[in-house]
């Protein structure tokens, strides 16, 4: 499964970093494991290019539905997955890794959160009120799916369908102030998730920056040109977890992207 998992990232997300690749494969699991073992093969069929209507078959509501009884049972699946990913995962997702997998990079105001279902498949769908794009090309707004609901749907037949957003990935509130790293589109569902999961989506409040998943290991093992830096980015680059200036974090991300320090050797990885 863990194979699988991987395969079906690198499918989907070609040519990314290893650390975010090996982290989404590990979700992926958590996915097969709230859909259920049985769901694991539509998951695959829906990801590796299976056609709408053969997904919309063996992934309708009602069939997922059916296996949405036992909550506790599942609930302690998704834990298990969890704790299994944490202990392979050595490293979390730095700055680099954020930066240099991105397609797109926004910030802006979450305006909207939605969800539904697609020829069967569960989405979340996010709009955010663009204030500045600083990879790729967007509007005033951008709309973006991800899987999974925002919560159970009780559906018509009486059954629960808990196919939720999986434990780990980013989630959104309206009136969050965010940046968003986003891979790109997937190529057969077209949903889109952000890199490195929670880490890819950092939240402003109070002066402070700070990402879904605390910002832990964000700046930890990351060498950037001595030349290139302020005072702020300094402080910025010795977090090893927690709340950072938010400010300093915007204006390092701008110029880390502005002037391509990843490609150009002035920022990158290293091992102490």
């Amino acid at each position: 499964m863990h194979r699988f998992g991987i395969l079906v990232i690198r499918a989907i997300w070609p040519e990314k970093g290893r650390g975010g690749v090996q982290k989404l494969g590990l979700m992926v699991l958590a996915v097969t494991a709230l859909l259920g073992a049985s769901q694991a093969g539509t998951l695959q069929l829906m990801l590796l290019g299976g056609t709408a209507s053969e997904v919309s078959k063996r992934m309708a509501p009602a069939a997922p539905a059916a296996r949405a009884i036992n909550n506790t049972a599942i609930n302690t699946n998704i834990v298990d997955d969890t704790t299994q990913a944490n202990t392979e995962v050595s490293n979390a997702p730095t700055i680099v890794d954020l930066i240099a997998d991105s397609d797109m990079i926004i910030s802006g105001m979450v305006k909207e959160v939605t969800d539904g279902f697609e020829n069967g498949v569960p989405y979340t769908q996010v709009t955010v009120q663009v204030s500045e794009t600083l990879r790729g090309q967007v509007g005033d707004e951008y709309t973006f799916r991800q899987f999974g609901l925002v919560k159970p749907r009780k559906l018509d037949n009486g059954k629960t369908y808990l196919g939720t957003t999986p434990a780990g990935w980013s989630k959104y509130e309206v009136g969050e102030d965010t940046m968003l790293f986003l891979y790109q589109h997937a190529s057969q569902t077209g949903l889109q998730t952000t890199v490195g999961l929670g880490q890819g989506k950092v939240v402003f409040e109070g002066g402070n920056a700070v990402s879904q998943d605390g910002n832990e290991g964000m700046f930890v093992d990351v060498d950037v040109d001595a030349k290139l830096l302020n005072d702020k980015d300094k402080r910025l680059l010795a977090t090893k977890k927690g709340e950072v200036n938010a400010d300093g974090f915007k204006s390092f991300v701008r110029r880390a992207v502005k002037g391509n320090w990843i490609a150009g050797g002035k920022m990158r990885h290293v091992k102490k």
